[in-house]
């Protein structure tokens, strides 16, 4: 829609300050704060207040603007450009991305128009009707990358098998012990080379476990805090550990990697195991809970998948099955339908 304008709002307070205008976007910012699980406490009050300040705030933004159609992604901030929204008429778009919704997202489904989830059984907690599986939407480079292409920008053999390990933007310290407690062990198989992603405030303790390993085996292990070229890992990968986080998990689908999921186990709701039981029982991936991940169980699983290619391949079959590559263009098709 070639004529569109798109606004962001988001908390006053949000990483979306920094994100939201590298992209190009502009962003509008309202007041909110969490409510506390126990309602009936000062701290209720507070929150109660700002969310009152915020939807007048967007309130104001949407006077000017008047939009047609507000989506929203959970949070705080959502709460108030959704509520705002509904008073100016616009249609109310609403995206769960995990697979057990928040309290917010169950109690803004009352208002919205259309519903779409990241997981098929995330569906269920929605109203029947207005509810529709689209799956997580990804960057469009996912999507189109290769794995021809993307193993010989690694320089990987075809005999070589990688191994991708990482923990989201900010890495996951259980990952990352498990993983320097697995390496012996993983590198002695002489085929496998380790791209390890561990978050910026681990990268230098990995780079110390590196020089420290012996030096025919030490570039097989390759660390980093970040990497900004995800969708080439991806697609090296012939097996990955990651986090369960839905984004994660819709990317892995997308590129047809087998992986082991190890759910945040802090996570809201617990969620992050939902969203990994999600893909484990549609045969794309196995889990290993936080409390049960050790180096020895991390190297013992890792190296029975790579002993198995028929599993690997089962799970890759699997993964490219239930992904869901169109998902923004799903959601923006339907989006236009309703406005």
């Amino acid at each position: 829609m070639p004529d569109a304008q798109i606004w962001f709002i988001g908390a006053s307070q949000g990483l979306e300050q920094r994100i939201i205008p590298q992209h190009g976007y502009p962003l509008l910012t309202v007041l909110s704060h969490p409510f506390p699980r126990q309602l009936f406490s000062p701290k209720s009050f507070l929150a109660g207040s700002a969310m009152l300040y915020g939807i007048l705030q967007a309130l104001k933004h949407f006077k000017n603007l008047r939009p047609k159609v507000v989506v929203g992604t959970g949070g705080y901030a959502s709460v108030c450009a959704l509520i705002a929204g509904k008073l100016v008429g616009a249609k109310i778009v609403l995206f769960e991305a995990n697979s057990i919704p928040g309290r917010t997202n169950k109690l803004l489904a009352k208002i919205a128009d259309w519903v779409t989830t990241g997981f098929p059984e995330s569906v269920n907690f929605f109203p029947k009707g207005k509810t529709t599986h689209t799956g997580v939407p990804i960057r469009s480079d996912v999507r189109n990358m290769d794995r021809a292409t993307a193993r010989k920008t690694l320089m990987l053999t075809e005999n070589e098998k990688c191994l991708l390990v990482f923990g989201g933007s900010r890495g996951a310290q259980r990952i990352n012990e498990a993983l320097w407690d697995a390496l012996p062990k993983l590198l002695l198989r002489p085929s496998l080379k380790i791209i390890h992603i561990c978050g910026s405030q681990w990268e230098q303790d990995a780079k110390r476990i590196q020089e420290a390993l012996p030096e025919d085996v030490r570039e097989r292990y390759q660390p980093f805090g970040y990497r900004e070229d995800m969708p080439i890992l991806l697609h090296s990968a012939d097996l990955a550990v990651s986090r369960a986080g839905a984004s994660s998990i819709a990317e892995l689908l997308v590129a047809g990697v087998p992986s082991i999921l190890v759910p945040y186990p802090f996570a809201i709701y617990d969620h992050q195991r939902f969203n990994a039981l999600s893909v484990v029982r549609r045969g794309a991936a196995s889990m290993i809970l936080n409390a049960d991940l050790t180096g020895e169980r991390l190297a013992q699983t890792v190296l029975e998948f790579l002993d198995n290619p028929e599993s690997l391949e089962g799970m890759r079959k699997a993964a490219l099955s239930i992904a869901k590559p169109f998902a923004a263009e799903e959601i923006v098709n339907q989006t236009l339908l309703l406005i």
